[in-house]
C-alpha cells in the first residue's frame, strides 16, 4: 500500500495515458472507416455520368424547340 501512496501521481499519469491512447485508437479506426466509405463512393464517376445525362437532355430539349419553331414557320408560311 505504501508503494501506491508513494507513486500515486505516476500511476495516475500512466492510467490517463492508457485511457487517452485507447480513445484515440478508437477515433482513428472510426475515421479510417469513414475515409474508406467516402473513397468507395466513386463520386467523380457518378458526377460525370450525371453531367452526360444533363447534356443529352439539353440537346434533346433544343432539338424539340427547333422542331417546334420549324413547324410554326411552315404553318405561317403556308397560310400566307
Amino acid at each position: 500500500m505504501e508503494l501506491i501512496t508513494d507513486y500515486w501521481q505516476q500511476l495516475l499519469f500512466v492510467l490517463t495515458v492508457v485511457v487517452i491512447s485507447v480513445k484515440l485508437n478508437a477515433s482513428v479506426a472510426e475515421l479510417k472507416k469513414d475515409v474508406d466509405q467516402i473513397l468507395s463512393r466513386d463520386t467523380y464517376i457518378e458526377t460525370t455520368k450525371l453531367r452526360a445525362q444533363v447534356d443529352m437532355q439539353e440537346k434533346q430539349i433544343s432539338a424539340l424547340w427547333e422542331f417546334t419553331n420549324n413547324l410554326r414557320d411552315r404553318l405561317t408560311n403556308q397560310s400566307k
